[in-house]
């Protein structure tokens, strides 16, 4: 049958041709075939299916010796070309012993390409990062392979501590988001696992957590920083380099603010309220903190990330101010000057809006304030006279100036 242009070829005919083009022996023909069809049928690369086309090309890889009759049947009847054939080929060789883990993780096939080379030690390593990091980029990957596996002097050249330029500025940087992150995210699973024995307990002794998770929170604050925040560009003499903030109504702002109160047992509420706020408030915000799902839901209400701290609000009412009313002393009642209680903003400016303090800081400086006292006057009285006078009796008068106004003194309010 002559076949025209504008006629389609059949794929029976096409198939055949290819296998008669390259000699490939009839007995192979037909497995070799259902492999094609396997490859074509497979769609999207996920990782399991990265798996399966390096499989189907193994096989026919195993029929067919030779490579240049290899790689033009792969490019033929598969569609590839030879180096992504060999990557496919390579992820199925040699990381089909850690095929599960990756596959659980989602491995994407760039990244099964790089890792494809590894050590089993780096391929662990990897797996160990993914795991911990949720994802596994190229990056990752590269970095991992640039720190083992290698003669002294290749380690040497490739130590990110002595390779200059962008390149290994990257490398450095790379480093830390794995390294750091993995304290991070150790260091706040140690604080929920001492909270969780803490609460299993009948009473939550305040003191003893305080001993336990106070430095290990300033830790984890300070790390979280390191990594998640960039250097405020504008800077302060007054208060000199710093890092930028978490906006004020985000997530991230509420676990930098409760790593912050954590740290500081004096910001803790009073011991009976300690069970409700570890369980109401820190552990939901930590076990989000450390989530390895893709999106883990916010464990709280939208109020408290707009307004994350009110946790002193107790001490406002610890001190009771008595009315100089109630003062039986014969004078003019004095005033007192009652300073804002914790619960009041640090410095507002315009109709509620955050003052210049708040502003300068980006909402980073924190003020703590002490509870409302109540503050002691003395009374105006004129001097005393120079004469002599009994000081058998508080509440005697003169003996020679009994015309003279007595001085008085306001009693003390004790706050």
């Amino acid at each position: 049958m002559k076949i025209t242009p504008k006629e389609k070829t059949p794929r029976s005919a096409t198939s055949t041709r290819v296998y008669e083009d390259l000699a490939i022996d009839a007995a192979f023909r037909e497995r070799l075939e259902a492999s094609a069809k396997n490859i074509q049928a497979l769609g999207r690369r996920s990782t399991e299916q990265t798996f399966e086309l390096g499989d189907e090309l193994a096989r026919a890889a195993a029929l067919l010796t030779e490579e240049g009759t290899l790689y033009k049947w792969i490019d033929q009847r598969c569609g590839l070309k030879a180096r992504s054939a060999r990557n496919y080929m390579s992820v199925f060789r040699n990381l089909d012993a850690y095929r599960d883990d990756l596959v659980d993780l989602s491995v994407g096939s760039t990244v099964l390409f790089a890792l494809s080379s590894a050590t089993p030690e780096q391929i662990k390593t990897a797996i160990n990062f993914a795991d911990d990091n949720g994802r596994l980029q190229v990056a990752d990957v590269k970095a991992i392979l640039s720190n083992g596996g290698e003669s002294d002097s290749k380690a040497g050249r490739n130590d990110p501590s002595r390779m200059g330029g962008v390149v290994g500025l990257k490398a450095l940087i790379a480093l830390k988001t794995r390294e750091g992150l993995k304290a991070f995210l150790a260091h706040v699973a140690t604080i929920c696992q001492i909270i969780l024995a803490e609460l299993a307990k009948k009473r939550v002794i305040k003191e003893g957590l305080a001993k336990q998770i106070q430095d290990l929170a300033r830790v984890a604050r300070l790390e979280l920083e390191s990594l998640a925040l960039f250097v405020d560009p504008q800077f302060d003499s007054s208060y000199g380099a710093r890092s930028t903030s978490f906006p004020l109504t985000s997530e991230w702002a509420v676990v930098n603010d409760t790593l912050h109160k954590l740290g500081s047992v004096d910001t803790w509420p009073k011991s009976g309220a300690m069970r409700g706020w570890l369980e109401a408030e820190v552990l939901p915000v930590l076990d989000w903190t450390i989530s390895k799902e893709r999106k883990p839901v916010w464990p709280l209400a939208h109020a408290a990330v707009e307004a994350p701290a009110a946790l002193e609000q107790d001490d406002a009412d610890d001190v009771d101010v008595v009315a100089s009313a109630d003062l039986d002393v014969g004078l003019a009642e004095p005033e007192y000057e009652v300073e804002a209680s914790d619960t009041a903003p640090a410095s507002t400016g315009p109709e509620g809006q955050p003052g210049s303090l708040t502003q300068a800081s980006i909402g980073r400086i924190t003020t703590f304030r002490e509870g409302p006292k109540a503050r002691q006057y003395v009374a105006e009285a004129p001097p005393l006279e120079t004469e002599e006078f009994d000081d058998g009796s508080a509440d005697e008068e003169f003996d020679d100036h009994s015309g003279e106004p007595e001085t008085v003194i306001a009693p003390s309010v004790m706050a």
